[in-house]
Parts: C-alpha cells; structure tokens; sequence
C-alpha cells in the first residue's frame, strides 16, 4: 500500500470521524485525496520527494514545513469532507445500500454536504495559505510545467461556482488576520 500522509488515527482523533469507524473504510480515500488533491498542488517532482521523504522520515527544512503545515492538514480535511459523502453507502454483491443505525437518525442529504463543505472549507483555507508560503519559499522542484503531473495554483476540492475564495474560509487565528483582507481594494471592472 501506499505511504499515506495522515493516519486513521490522526484523522479520527482530530475531526469528526468516530474512533470506532473500521480503517478501511477510508484508507482509500485518503490515498485518493493524495492523488487527486495533493498531486496536481504540488506537481509530480514536489509530491515525489515529499512522499519519498516522508516515508523515510527525513524531511528537513522547508520540505518539513510544507508537509507539517500544509500537506497534512490538506489532506486530512479533504479526507473528511470526501468521506462523510459517501460514509453512508456500501456497495457489495447484492448492489449499493445505506447503512443505517437502528439507534441514531441518519443525517440527509443537506446535511452531508453541510458537513462535507465545512471539512472543504478548512482544506482550501491551508491551501490558500500554501499559495502564500510557496511564493515566499521557492522549491526547485514545485514546477507549473514538468514531465508528468504539473503543479496547478487552481485546485478545485468542491463543485458549484467559486468567486476567488473558498466559501467557509477559515481566519488565520495565529496571526489575527482576515483571510478576506487582501481582497478588499479590488477594483471590478
């Protein structure tokens, strides 16, 4: 398998995701979010040494500041908000069922996305936040335009329209600022 970024039990000690839900379950979708969030953010070359790295425990500098500060985080809130979509479900031999408790209310349709687009919301937030550092500490390997997968400054975590910034944005409460504030002084045309 796959080295994965973030653990079941980072995930399920850190967010909604209950300690009792099997591993399996969403392994997966952690690998998927790798592969279709943090690939294309990064590039091939980028992910290919973070992932390297990481698997070996010998990320240093900056490499370890962009997966501490932002790889993880990303991919553990996409995960959650990828996995609460589809939690529900379960397709086996005899076709696609919904699984539902006999002693809880199964949450609908508006709530999962509620719930999906707030985990969303705080992946954009690190991403944004990732757009920023990247700008201020270049890597030789972070390329808009390389063999394989090119890093890309648009990755898009949910559907529906977007106006420049994530709909839920999280405030950076490390620095008191408005994550808004830059976009104040722009002129429309």
């Amino acid at each position: 398998m796959e080295f994965l970024f973030v653990s079941p039990s980072d995930i399920k000690s850190t967010t909604v995701i209950g300690g009792n839900v099997d591993n399996d379950k969403f392994l997966f979708v952690i690998a998927d979010v790798q592969n279709t969030t943090i690939l294309p953010l990064l590039g091939q070359e980028l992910y290919e040494k973070i992932l390297s790295e990481a698997e070996t425990n010998t990320l240093t500098g900056d490499y370890l500041e962009l997966y501490t500060k932002f790889v993880k985080p990303i991919t553990k809130y996409q995960t959650v908000a990828n996995y609460v979509l589809i939690s529900n479900y379960m397709v086996d031999n005899g076709g696609t069922s919904i699984h539902q408790s006999s002693t809880k209310e199964s949450v609908d349709d508006n709530g999962l996305s509620k719930l999906a687009n707030t985990y969303a919301g705080m992946s954009d937030t690190f991403i944004d936040r990732f757009q920023e550092w990247i700008m201020h500490n270049p890597l030789p390997e972070y390329k808009t335009y390389q063999e394989g997968v090119d890093a890309n400054k648009n990755i898009s975590n949910r559907g529906g329209w977007f106006f420049g910034l994530p709909s839920n944005s999280v405030m950076d409460r490390e620095m008191n600022e408005d994550p808004f504030n830059r976009y104040n002084n722009l002129k429309w045309q």
